[in-house]
């Protein structure tokens, strides 16, 4: 896997001719331009300029205006556009022509906040202002052109103060970068499928169509009910909605599964999950975590709080479960007649959720791998690492969130592998099943997923791969119709997952904790890669391992290269 960026072509490319890059320039200028220009701000600038080590051009901005608004190409423009065909010229105007309604408000407390700040600096080594970081500049461009009212690339790039530099090197790199992800991507989504029919053909032959199908519901009837919880230690207050079958037979005990949602998450996600398990007899208790939830994310875009979540959820997010299993413990008796088994809880999560499960089940926070993946500032194309990178702000101590009545775990897109590093995970000692998609933006698979998931030292691991599946099923189409975020924009953004990715989730989460909840082996026969090609469906093909090492995934790698 190419993981760091290879500069080699343009170190070759320095000993050309001058004219032979000033075309390559020109050529590469109106490429660039609409990438940049969907993403950027300005003001008061009249050119931006485009730089290539000590080479640099320069487009006006009037020229790329009166090109937006009537077609007409001025002679500065008619030399660029000679390297750029009819097609991309007319994505080039929808582009300089796209139109957004931003609150300001909104906007600028996300680019206030330590992870916009995070961000901003990331996207100032690429476009500097005035010879230095743009940061700043970026930021005060884009509330400017907001608060016009009139969002357009045009009016971003005029209310930049100072003089806009692009630095193509480095956005080239990133693309690089970016490109050889989706490689790598694609290259993992060709090895998983493969292995996975390889040990298909190994397993022992089971006719699935005779077993229970797991996507379906169960017999049991169950409820819901909402436990208002309070830590008075940490003086925190939060909410809990229990699911609970009510049909059980007098002596039969209840299995537990704790689910933790993401960042700014609403307490009723993952109701497919929590119904599904309830409906085969678990008892499924959806937590709260009240400094990372919507609410705390709706007040921070209204001014109420200063950062998307607050830093203790780092340590506040794992004692959540754990006081809510004490309080559970408490009221076993009384309210639940003894039935719940709290002895071994399974936890699953998503997200800021899935690393709340993990350092639940023993991972720990590794601040020297945070220190070389975020100092002095990112550079990785890896969206989560904004996240993590905020536990650097937590006093640097060794922080122990195990819950030993966690004994078995779930993760769905996790948080991890700069926090944690290899290091950290290497007292997880319980079963895990790992879950991924191939469309993930904010955890990718290759950077975020397989890699943390082969240095698990536990044998008892599985790892399932969903082609098409992604993080955040973001609605692109809407963000021209959405000014704030809200709850109601918010069901406009972002749209529902599939139902055949939900059931993928459903059966082999509910044939996980079968297996080590409920300590039922009879379930065994679906963790394997044979019942995950029996359940597959187009166009999401799903994967199932139980077995990846490191060397193996380094060799996957190389072998698409070769």
């Amino acid at each position: 896997m190419n993981s760091k960026i290879n500069l080699d072509i343009f170190r070759k490319r320095r000993g050309q001719t001058k004219k032979r890059m000033l075309l390559w320039l020109s050529s590469l200028a109106l490429g660039t331009i609409p990438l940049l220009l969907t993403t950027f701000s300005a003001k008061a600038a009249e050119q931006i300029y485009l730089n290539y080590g000590i080479l640099r051009i320069g487009v006006s901005i009037t020229a790329l205006e009166n090109y937006a608004e009537t077609g007409k190409v001025d002679e500065e423009l008619k030399f660029y556009l000679l390297f750029v065909n009819a097609e991309n010229q007319e994505k080039l105007r929808n582009i300089l022509n796209f139109q957004l309604k931003i609150n300001p408000i909104q906007l600028g407390q996300g680019l206030y906040s330590q992870m916009g700040e995070n961000l901003l600096n990331y996207l100032g080594a690429m476009i500097q202002v005035d010879g230095k970081n743009g940061a700043v500049a970026i930021r005060e461009a884009l509330i400017t052109t907001a608060e016009s009212q009139d969002f357009t690339p045009i009016n971003l790039l005029h209310n930049f103060s100072g003089q806009i530099q692009f630095d193509i090197i480095k956005i080239l790199a990133n693309k690089r970068e970016f490109v050889s992800l989706i490689q790598d991507t694609e290259k993992l989504l060709l090895e998983v499928k493969q292995l996975t029919l390889t040990a298909a053909n190994t397993e022992p032959k089971v006719n699935f169509s005779r077993l229970p199908d797991l996507r379906q519901p169960g017999n049991f009837y169950f409820y819901q009910e909402t436990l208002k919880i309070y830590d008075k230690s940490r003086q925190r207050q939060f909410l809990v909605n229990l699911y609970l079958p009510s049909n059980l037979l007098k002596t039969q005990t209840i299995p537990v599964v704790i689910l933790s949602p993401g960042l700014a998450a609403k307490l009723g996600q993952w109701q497919h999950l929590a119904k599904h398990l309830a409906s085969h007899g678990f008892a499924v208790a959806k937590v709260q975590h009240p400094g990372s939830d919507f609410n705390h994310f709706q007040a921070f875009l209204d001014g109420k709080e200063k950062d998307v979540f607050q830093l203790r959820e780092f340590i506040n997010r794992p004692l959540d479960i754990s006081y809510l299993l004490d309080e559970l413990e408490l009221r076993n008796k009384s309210q639940f007649q003894g039935k719940l088994n709290l002895k071994n809880v399974g936890i699953a999560g998503q997200s800021f959720g899935a690393y709340t499960a993990l350092a639940v089940a023993g991972a720990k926070i590794n601040f020297e791998q945070l220190k070389q993946d975020c100092l002095p500032q990112i550079k990785s194309l890896n969206p989560s690492l904004f996240l993590q990178c905020r536990a650097l702000e937590l006093p640097q101590k060794n922080y122990n969130l195990r819950d030993e009545r966690i004994k078995s775990v779930l993760v769905m897109d996790p948080v991890n592998r700069s926090i944690f590093g290899q290091s950290g995970f290497s007292d997880i000692n319980i079963p895990i099943l790992w879950v991924a998609g191939s469309e993930d933006q904010l955890t990718p698979v290759v950077i975020e997923q397989v890699y943390p998931f082969t240095w698990l030292p536990v044998k008892e691991k599985y790892f399932m791969l969903t082609k098409g599946a992604k993080h955040l099923d973001f609605n692109v189409a809407a963000i021209q119709d959405v000014e704030s975020v809200d709850d109601d924009s918010l069901n406009q953004l972002v749209s529902a997952s599939s139902p055949v990715i939900k059931s993928y989730i459903n059966a082999l989460g509910l044939a996980f904790f079968q297996m080590y909840v409920r300590n039922d082996s009879n379930y065994l026969n679906y963790l394997r890669s044979s019942y995950a090609l029996a359940i597959s469906e187009e166009p999401y093909n799903l994967g199932f391992l139980s077995t990846l090492t490191g060397a193996e995934l380094a060799q996957v790698f190389a072998r698409y290269d070769e």
